[in-house]
């Protein structure tokens, strides 16, 4: 799974950690996973976003290389 790292700004919950993003991105014959985490360096605030596309959910509800909170665009799976 390649993992991608990139920091997202301050945290609104501590005012003191940063925000890390953080994108995986798995995919193999039958299925493919994205999933987003913003997490703070200094408190326990964590949010995640998962993403999956497979024969029973062909179409993600939303764009699953957009981070849902800060907006960046994931790094090419390729």
């Amino acid at each position: 799974m390649a993992r991608e790292t990139q920091p997202a700004g301050p945290c609104t919950q501590c005012g003191e950690g940063t925000i890390n993003c953080s994108h995986n991105h798995f995919e193999d014959d039958t299925q493919t996973i994205d999933t987003w985490e913003h997490r703070c360096t200094s408190c326990p605030f964590r949010e995640t976003q998962a993403y999956r596309v497979d024969e029973e959910n062909p179409e993600p509800e939303a764009d699953p290389l957009v981070c849902p909170w800060c907006g960046r665009t994931a790094a090419s799976a390729d």
